[in-house]
């Protein structure tokens, strides 16, 4: 996501660093990794080949993607795997797997997400 992205600053800048804080469809990603970060920092600097940062609109889409398509009512941290494939940003070789985890959404948000609103 774009809004508060703590760890893609973080790995840019080489080390742990604050972000601004914004509300965002995927809040539970949002927040700092913390200036003393011990562990997913290191963890994600060597295991993640990229992070893609996903626009609003592209987690909006895949919530409505996962409603209409797939009948779950998922929150927006847990659709980020959706939107990433929606958007091309990751091109499948084959079959592939997206783990989805988490439906603490407020209903009303949902509701304008699936009438139309990106947030």
């Amino acid at each position: 996501m774009q809004r508060g992205a703590a760890m893609h600053g973080s790995l840019a800048a080489g080390h742990p660093v604050e972000v601004e804080e914004l509300p965002t469809l995927a809040d539970s990603l949002g927040g700092g990794i913390g200036l003393n970060n011990r562990y997913t920092f290191n963890m994600t600097r060597d295991l993640c080949d990229h992070l893609h940062l996903l626009s609003e609109t592209s987690i909006a889409n895949a919530l409505r993607h996962a409603y209409r398509e797939e009948r779950l009512v998922l929150e927006g941290a847990a659709v980020v795997g959706i939107a990433a494939l929606l958007d091309g940003l990751i091109e499948p070789r084959g079959p592939i797997v997206v783990v989805v985890s988490g439906r603490n959404v407020d209903v009303d948000q949902h509701l304008r997400v699936l009438a139309g609103a990106d947030a």
